[in-house]
């Protein structure tokens, strides 16, 4: 593994990997597939005549039926695979997909991706140098090439910039650390929202007693974990943190 040093903005390292890659590859976050996939970024490559494959990270934390939809969908535009960095699934049939795609066209692979998606965690899978890894946002640092046998990883972090999303949502797709939240209960309000619909039984899991307002249940999951202030009033900024660090970790699934 050896390093690039780069100090242009990010378009212009974006822009070198897409041009330098024979293929790419853009990790997203099975989760949320389309909150962490960069369609301007996919026009670019559909562009420059380029394949790409969509891996979709993270994907032991969704239901089969989930995984059917967004696949479903995915393929209408690009081909896409399923994995788990975490249980080594997946990874034969990424490698499978990505020796047949670089069979005429060389063995240079870009990864990109927003942070926190896998990306360092997908190369680890795919070669035989381990790269550092971290669930705390921008651990990464500086561009990448690594040595994967048949083929070459190009990883660039930090390429695709997310200054233009709201900080509660960059929580939730584990692009910021929720400790540096002012008002962590709001990402908190929005991650027990979309647990609503799409898993309420891990509410139950976490103490919800029943369907009622998102701010109840930020109450009651408060008092179950124990996180009181003085005279027994939860302590709902500090559950808020715990309960959206147990999410960005894969210990609350969808």
């Amino acid at each position: 593994m050896f390093l690039i040093n780069m100090k242009k903005g990010f378009i212009d390292r974006l822009y070198w990997v897409i041009e330098n890659s024979d293929l790419l590859i853009e990790v997203a976050d099975a989760r949320f597939p389309e909150k962490t996939r960069n369609k301007r970024i996919e026009g670019q490559i559909k562009r420059k005549g380029k394949e790409l494959i969509i891996v979709l990270n993270k994907s032991d934390l969704i239901s089969k039926n989930n995984a059917g939809k967004i696949k479903k969908e995915i393929q209408k535009e690009f081909d896409c695979v399923f994995v788990s960095s975490v249980k080594k699934q997946g990874f034969k049939k990424l490698r499978e997909k990505i020796m047949i795609a670089i069979k005429n066209s060389g063995d240079t692979i870009g990864i990109i991706g927003y942070p926190n998606t896998g990306k360092s965690s997908v190369i680890n899978s795919l070669s035989k140098k381990k790269v550092r890894t971290s669930i705390t946002a921008g651990y990464t640092r500086g561009q990448q090439v690594i040595n994967a046998g048949k083929f070459k990883l190009i990883d660039s972090p930090g390429i695709i910039p997310m200054e233009e999303r709201e900080e509660n949502e960059l929580v939730l797709i584990g692009a910021k650390n929720p400790f540096h939240l002012n008002y962590p209960e709001e990402a908190a309000i929005k991650l027990i929202e979309l647990l609503k619909e799409k898993n309420p039984k891990a509410l139950k899991e976490l103490g919800a007693k029943e369907e009622k307002d998102s701010d109840k249940i930020l109450e009651e999951i408060a008092v179950k974990k124990g996180r009181l202030m003085k005279k027994g009033i939860p302590d709902i900024k500090a559950v808020s943190k715990q309960i959206l660090l147990d999410w960005q970790k894969g210990k609350i699934k969808m």
